[in-house]
């Protein structure tokens, strides 16, 4: 790429060209020429202002205003100037123009139209030496940026899989332990049943000695056991009880004046 004091002298020299072609026809030109190698582009647009409003537009006053504007770093208008000394017949100008195009795409980083814009050069002025070393500067740059951009387009792709394999690993993950959870679930749930059927068949067993006990005969005491068992003794009539039964009897005594003759019955008891 042209450095930025190669530039303008390319533009004075391409400045200088123009003017020595058109000073026969109008004055302002050379006076914009001149005030441009002074560094004073604002007088240079003034001046080729004035040579247009006594000319007309024409594409080498354009390419001229181009360099000036190119200067005070107003690329847009330099780029429309520029576009219209495209149209110059005078092939050197309009090579210059497409030139200086290159070398805004080129300073853009759009280097697909700096290459097509130094190609078009070439073709107008085939030994235009800083468009050759530029075009092969944009296809190196071009180059360069694809790499890169595959490049990035790969470490894209794999941070895309690194975040994909993350993503499904922390999926297994939470379906390992859902399926833990769901397992323990499971155990637990095992061992409530485990223990509803161990308490149901201690039940059971419960209520079978319950039915064994009672269909289980009672014991009858044992005849030596019988025996064995002391009996009531007498216990001593009361006096006054006595004599009570003796005048309950005789007041049922049929036989109040005297008693039967006779055998008499034995006493049954003992008073």
């Amino acid at each position: 790429m042209i450095a930025a004091g190669s530039k303008t002298l390319l533009g004075l020299i391409a400045a200088g060209w123009l003017a020595e072609a058109l000073a026969s026809t109008h004055g302002d030109i050379d006076t914009g020429v001149a005030a441009y190698r002074a560094g004073d582009s604002e007088a240079a647009l003034q001046s080729y202002a004035a040579a247009e409003a006594d000319l007309g537009e024409q594409p080498e006053i354009h390419f001229n205003k181009g360099l000036a504007l190119l200067a005070k770093d107003d690329k847009d208008g330099a780029r429309k100037a520029f576009e219209h000394g495209t149209e110059s017949e005078h092939a050197a100008v309009a090579a210059s123009a497409e030139y200086e195009l290159g070398n805004l795409e080129l300073d853009a980083e759009a280097f697909e139209p700096a290459i097509e814009r130094y190609i078009k050069c070439l073709k107008l002025q085939p030994d235009h030496a800083s468009a050759k070393w530029n075009l092969e500067l944009a296809l190196l740059k071009k180059q360069q940026k694809e790499e890169e951009e595959k490049k990035k387009d790969e470490e894209k792709k794999k941070d895309e899989e690194k975040k994909d394999e993350e993503k499904k690993d922390d999926e297994n993950k939470d379906e390992e332990k859902k399926k833990d959870e769901e397992n323990k679930d499971e155990e637990k749930q095992d061992e409530e049943k485990k223990d509803e059927e161990k308490k149901d068949e201690e039940k059971k067993d419960e209520e079978k000695k319950d039915e064994e006990k009672k269909d289980e005969p009672k014991d009858e005491p044992k005849q030596d056991e019988q025996k064995e068992q002391p009996q009531p003794e007498p216990q001593p009539l009361d006096r006054a009880d006595l004599d009570k039964a003796l005048e309950q009897l005789d007041a049922e005594d049929q036989f109040q004046l005297g008693r039967p003759m006779g055998r008499q019955a034995p006493v049954e008891k003992d008073w």
